[in-house]
C-alpha cells in the first residue's frame, strides 16, 4: 500500500474500542504534558485530574497557562501545576527543566505533545533553526535529556513502584508524506529550508519524533532502565496547532474531515495510561488506539542514530 493511500485511511478510523473512563487510578503519578494549556495537551489534562494525576501543564505564555489551570478547576474541581516552558528557545528550555527538577524527582509520564505546524517560512527560533523542527524536535530533545534521569529515578509516592515511566510522543500520520529521510540541510536558515516548505519541514518532524521514540525505547532497554517510549498519530484533529494564515484547502480540510479534540486524546492517552499499551514500547500506535506503521525509515536503526547524534551536536551546550 502507497504512504498516501495509508495516510487516507488512518484519517477514517473505526470506532474506539477504548475511553479516557478506562484510565486506570493514577492517584501518586506525576505527569508532565508539554503544550498543555489548549488542544490535545488541553483536554489530556483534564482526563488525568479526573483520575487523580498530579500534572504539570508546560506552556511558553504565563498567561494562557494560567487561564487555562482556572478553565481546568472549575471543570474538574483539581488544580494542574504550570511550567513554564519556550521550546523555541534553548536556553528556556534548559531554565524550564531546572526548575521542574527543583520541585519532582520523577516523573511517571512525560507526554511530548507541544508543537506547531504550517508557521510563517521566515519564522526561526532563538538559535536560528526552523521553527517547525526547532519546537517539535530539537526543543524537545533538549528538554528530554535534561529530565531523562528522573524518568529513570524511583517514584516515592506512585502505587505501582514496579511500572516502567513512560514517554509518549505526539506524532502524526504527516510522518507518511515525506521521502522518508530527513534532509538536515533543511533545519537551519538557508535555501534549502526555503526550498522544503512548511509542509515537508512539518512532515520530518513528525518522522523525526518517530523515530526518537523508538532509539529512546532500544537506549532504555540496553541500559536496563524501566522506561518505555510509544510515539502517536491522534488523528486528524481540529486544534490551533496551524500557525499563519490557512490555505483554503486546510480550511475545507478542517471541515469536512478533521475532528473534534475530543478524539485526539485517545490514543495519547491510550499509550500514556492503559497497562496493555505497554506491549507497544518502541512502536507506533494509530488512531484510536490501534496498531499502526509508520514510514519504514522510522525504524532505519542507522537514520536514527544518525538523527541522534545531529541533536546531541545542536544541544551539547546546554547539557
Amino acid at each position: 500500500m502507497s504512504h498516501p493511500i495509508q495516510w487516507c485511511r488512518q484519517a477514517f478510523p473505526p470506532a474506539s474500542k477504548w475511553h479516557p473512563e478506562d484510565i486506570p487510578d493514577l492517584s501518586g503519578q506525576i505527569v508532565l504534558v508539554t503544550g498543555g494549556n489548549s488542544g490535545i495537551g488541553f483536554e489530556m489534562i483534564k482526563s488525568l485530574l479526573r483520575k487523580n494525576a498530579k500534572v504539570y501543564l508546560a506552556a511558553r505564555s504565563q498567561q494562557k497557562g494560567e487561564e487555562a489551570i482556572r478553565a481546568l478547576k472549575e471543570d474538574t474541581g483539581k488544580t494542574a501545576e504550570f511550567l513554564q516552558l519556550d521550546l523555541n528557545d534553548l536556553v528556556a528550555v534548559q531554565r524550564s527543566s531546572q526548575d521542574f527538577a527543583q520541585r519532582e524527582s520523577h516523573i511517571d509520564i512525560l507526554f511530548i505533545n507541544a508543537g506547531i505546524m504550517y508557521p510563517p517560512l521566515d519564522q526561526i527560533t532563538a538559535q536560528k533553526y526552523d521553527a517547525t523542527f526547532g519546537v517539535n524536535v530539537i526543543g524537545h530533545h533538549l528538554f528530554l535529556r535534561l529530565l531523562y534521569p528522573l524518568l529513570t529515578s524511583p517514584s516515592p509516592l506512585s502505587q505501582s513502584q514496579t511500572s516502567p515511566s513512560r514517554i509518549i510522543w505526539t506524532s502524526s500520520s504527516a510522518n507518511l508524506l515525506v521521502n522518508g529521510r530527513l534532509d538536515f540541510s533543511t533545519f537551519t536558515e538557508g535555501p534549502d529550508r526555503r526550498k522544503a516548505g512548511t509542509f515537508d519541514l512539518y512532515g520530518q518532524s513528525k518522522l523525526a519524533q518517530i523515530q526518537l521514540s523508538a532509539y529512546v525505547a532500544k537506549r532504555a532497554a540496553e541500559a536496563g532502565e524501566n522506561v518505555v517510549s510509544i510515539a502517536v498519530d491522534p488523528g486528524h484533529i481540529r486544534s490551533d496547532i496551524f500557525r499563519g494564515k490557512k490555505p483554503w484547502y486546510i480550511i475545507l480540510y478542517e471541515k469536512f474531515v478533521m475532528y473534534p479534540v475530543s478524539y485526539g486524546v485517545l490514543t495519547p492517552l491510550y499509550a500514556g495510561t492503559a497497562p496493555e499499551a505497554l506491549e507497544y514500547n518502541g512502536k507506533y500506535i494509530r488512531p484510536w488506539a490501534r496498531p499502526g506503521q509508520p514510514h519504514p525509515s522510522a525504524y532505519d536503526r542507522e537514520q536514527q542514530e544518525k538523527l541522534w547524534v545531529w541533536l546531541e551536536e545542536q544541544v551539547k551546550e546546554y547539557l
